[in-house]
């Protein structure tokens, strides 16, 4: 089970200005949440909401400013580097652009290979055997295994991101926005793929996104982020049959219809505000159409609605 209390990072930034004091950003701002072991928790929300941010203070690939994060009873914020470095086998990652996130000068085996040169004691023959299978269950075919990354389409591209993050048998990993980059034909693949995966080596996941529809098909529980605040938790049924939080609603209202419609789809009105300069109160009361003065002023307390949580309020 994977166990996130009270977790924020800020960034600090420097103003142009000779006598202008830095500013701090708060990208994400104590946010609490639970992934039970075999499932996959979505977390959604428009750019600049603190969904990377959060995935990556989680695996300390930047250090949080508080909180902690529990892996399987192992607190990830109390290990030292050494210690953390041995643990990362148990947490892996797959990044957004997947040419970004692998070297051109290696071949595919190497890249994948590298993780068990580095955790285990594997031979060279067992480290190519098991570097073969896992290009096997990832869908790819054994002569890539001596191509580089620049050959290969960008589904396939991210099919050697996900071999290499499966490599060591982890029992949780981050996938940040790993289809955004794809094509829509090929975002299934790599989803079932991910399914796959996850039922076959029973894996947890945390899936990053900003499309709702694409969280919708792997996803057992959402949360919503909102400027570095989760403002709704919910099941996948429930989010996606009863909405909680305006904000949560003018996200799924401003998916576009499979079917032509007449006037387009619901677009959400106004941009997030600046991280920098939060609004007071409840940071979407700006954008909300049910605003109250209490909106305004103070920020809501996270409520339980039966199997949900929402901080709004309205309830």
């Amino acid at each position: 089970m994977i166990q996130v209390y009270a977790l924020k990072k800020s960034f600090s930034i420097r103003k142009s200005g000779l006598f202008q004091q830095p500013s701090c950003i708060r990208a994400v701002d104590g946010i609490s949440f639970t992934i039970p072991r075999g499932h996959t928790l979505g977390m959604v929300g428009e750019s600049g909401s603190g969904k990377s941010t959060a995935a990556r203070a989680m695996l300390r690939l930047i250090e949080p400013d508080n909180g902690s994060v529990i892996v399987d009873g192992t607190n990830v914020g109390s290990l030292s580097r050494h210690d953390l470095r041995l643990f990362r086998r148990n947490m892996q990652i797959v990044f957004q652009d997947p040419y970004g996130a692998l070297n051109p000068r290696m071949t595919v085996g190497k890249i994948v290979s590298e993780a068990l040169k580095t955790h285990t004691s594997m031979t060279i023959k067992e480290m190519k055997d098991r570097t073969m299978k896992l290009l096997e269950i990832t869908g790819l075919q054994g002569d890539h295994y001596d191509r580089y990354p620049h050959e290969f389409s960008g589904g396939q591209r991210q099919r050697i991101g996900i071999a290499r993050a499966i490599a060591l048998n982890p029992k949780f990993i981050v996938l940040d926005e790993p289809v955004s980059a794809l094509d829509v034909s090929i975002q299934g693949q790599i989803l079932n793929l991910l399914a796959e995966l996850r039922e076959r080596l029973s894996l947890t996941y945390l899936f990053v996104a900003h499309d709702l529809a694409v969280v919708e098909h792997i996803s057992d529980r959402i949360v919503v982020m909102y400027l570095g605040k989760i403002v709704e938790e919910n099941s996948k049924i429930g989010l996606y049959r009863e909405p909680l939080h305006p904000y949560t609603k003018s996200l799924l209202k401003s998916i576009p219809e499979k079917k032509p419609v007449k006037h387009g789809f619901a677009a959400l009105r106004g941009e997030i505000p600046s991280p920098e300069n939060p609004p007071p109160g409840c940071h979407f009361s700006p954008r909300c159409p049910h605003v109250m003065d209490v909106c305004r002023e103070v920020y809501p307390y996270s409520r339980n609605i039966g199997d949900a949580k929402v901080a709004c309020h309205l309830y």
